[in-house]
């Protein structure tokens, strides 16, 4: 089989052209890195449905869905809506339509220490803080990094 890959395409969505043949993999933004355990169920039915059953906790506190048939990419921003929704509309950002996916792949996922739910050291909720800084800044194609910390050194 052959397909027609537009690679801009691909990667607009938050898709990742891997290195298997005809596959891809699809990172799944969680600003500040928390995320309540239906969500997780969530995600892991995405990659045992149309990937390998596997995830990756990316090194920005995402996961990412490995081996992806391109065929599927459709089918798997629909089942993305609801992880959109409440990681992303829930929190002020803009997405017009989430059933479509992620509109953007540039910014990178922001992420936070566990701060005040948990640390003693930590000044703030760095979590409820990286998603205010998601509704300012996402989506864009900047190539951009933003981190919070909680402690005051």
């Amino acid at each position: 089989m052959t397909l027609d890959l537009n690679r801009k395409k691909v990667t607009k969505n938050a898709f990742r052209v891997t290195k298997v043949r005809g596959a891809t993999a699809i990172r799944v933004r969680v600003p500040g890195g928390h995320l309540d355990a239906e969500l997780m169920k969530t995600i892991a039915q995405i990659a045992e449905r149309f990937g390998d059953g596997t995830l990756h906790i990316t090194i920005r506190q995402g996961f990412e869905i490995p081996n992806i048939p391109f065929e599927r990419m459709p089918e798997v921003n629909a089942a993305l809506a609801p992880i959109i929704e409440r990681l992303e509309l829930q929190h002020g950002v803009k997405i017009e339509s989430p059933a479509d996916g992620y509109p953007a792949a540039g910014m990178r996922n922001i992420s936070a220490c566990i701060g005040a739910r948990v640390c003693p050291f930590a000044n703030t909720d760095t979590t409820a803080l990286a998603q205010k800084l998601e509704a300012l800044v996402y989506p864009n194609d900047f190539h951009v990094k933003i981190a919070v910390t909680g402690c005051p050194n």
